[in-house]
């Protein structure tokens, strides 16, 4: 028997040749119409006589609530995606992964899903490490300082852990820890997924190991290659990333905007892609910070803008600069105040010991264990290692800071 269909693809270049294709006698099917968006949907389905609508990565305006409407009339939803979490994540439970050198073989299982002889794809497994994404706004905020030595901390503690640099606007991670820029790094990482390689996992092997149990994935060689990140791809890097390591730490940089066709087209590059698809896969984001009036209010105009980014994850301040505790008690008030964020940890500066790690190629957790500085970050690092679970095996430092890691910030 002919089954009906509804076709809203959205702006792809092989939508016609999809839609003239799913005519074809041998599938069985027919398009009754084809809409533009969600709304557009909504409206043809009070119509007309259907058993399936047809989407994909590219079709604006699919809520849930449409979802559960074409479930509730008995309709079939089919999503062709390169992106297979999202649609789940919305209720779809017939999913066509998308080829993207050869779009139209999805015509034959389109027709096989219609006619009930194919499966629904597995829900996807949650992989089992915790990706914390340190943030900022604007420049010499602290965000690679605080990566470098939290993560050496996470390390010596035993966390497998790795250390990202996906900053597309400055990466610098790399050359403050003395590597080649053009080493295994994000780009590459990018390149082994979209070619499919089974070596994916072994690339993160041969990541550089500045210490035992902590790895490095470099930024860009140059900024001007952000054209070659890919949102679907870089989706698959943090999972992967979260797969392969206890904690992954990914400096997203300075620069924060909302995109909101993340959500439907991840062919088409996107500058702060990166930034944005690691804050999705982030459980956990630390927001640095100059303990200064100009620090304090570029956080707090930042974080005002910007907090639906951060809604879903663990929000936590770090400010760095403290130089008394008047100083400490004055900042973290205002912060607190103004954001409704209670979860404060602050640093302080030591200029002499923080240029000598800097013309070290070297952690100043390693290079002084005894400044106050290392302390500040052992502490810090001491509560995230605590809350993935794992025993300290030793003892906890005497300076009590905030112990409100992983209360979700207002």
């Amino acid at each position: 028997m002919m089954k009906n269909l509804i076709a809203a693809l959205g702006v792809v270049d092989w939508e016609a040749q999809f839609v003239s294709g799913l005519g074809h006698p041998m599938f069985g099917l027919q398009v009754q119409r084809r809409c533009v968006d969600g709304v557009d949907v909504r409206a043809a389905i009070q119509v007309l006589d259907c058993q399936g609508v047809l989407v994909s990565d590219a079709t604006p305006r699919i809520s849930q609530d449409l979802v559960t409407e074409l479930s509730e009339k008995n309709i079939m939803l089919i999503a062709i995606t390169a992106d297979v979490e999202h649609w789940q994540n919305l209720g779809v439970d017939h999913c066509i992964e998308l080829d993207p050198k050869n779009p139209l073989s999805g015509l034959k299982q389109v027709s096989e899903v219609m006619r009930g002889e194919t499966q629904a794809i597995e829900p996807v497994i949650e992989p089992k490490g915790t990706l914390i994404a340190v943030a900022g706004f604007g420049g010499s905020c602290g965000r690679t300082m605080a990566v470098k030595e939290v993560g050496w901390q996470l390390a010596k503690l035993g966390a497998k852990t790795c250390m990202v640099d996906a900053d597309t606007h400055g990466p610098s991670l790399d050359q403050e820890l003395g590597y080649e820029p053009n080493q295994n790094g994000l780009l590459e990482l990018c390149r082994a997924i979209e070619k499919k390689k089974s070596v994916t996992q072994t690339h993160f092997d041969l990541l550089p190991t500045p210490a035992e149990n902590l790895s490095l994935v470099a930024g860009l060689p140059r900024v001007s290659r952000w054209t070659d990140l890919r949102v679907s791809t870089l989706r698959e890097v943090w999972r992967e990333s979260k797969e392969a390591f206890d904690v992954v730490l990914a400096d997203i940089g300075g620069v924060l905007e909302f995109d909101n066709s993340l959500q439907h087209e991840t062919s088409l590059p996107r500058r702060h892609a990166a930034a944005l698809t690691a804050l999705n896969s982030a459980s956990i984001t630390l927001i640095c910070a100059r303990a200064d009036s100009v620090g304090i209010a570029r956080l707090v105009r930042g974080y005002l803008e910007f907090h639906e980014l951060f809604a879903h994850t663990e929000v936590h301040v770090l400010l760095w600069g403290v130089t008394s505790e008047a100083h400490r008690k004055d900042v973290k008030t205002a912060v607190s105040r103004h954001t409704g964020i209670a979860s404060i940890f602050d640093t302080s500066h030591n200029f002499e010991i923080t240029s000598k790690a800097l013309k070290q190629n070297t952690f100043i957790s390693k290079l002084d264990p005894k400044t106050e500085v290392t302390k500040e970050f052992e502490s810090i690092s001491k509560i995230i290692y605590q809350d993935l679970g794992i025993q300290i095996p030793i003892q906890m430092s005497s300076r009590k800071p905030i112990r409100s890691l992983l209360k979700r910030a207002a």
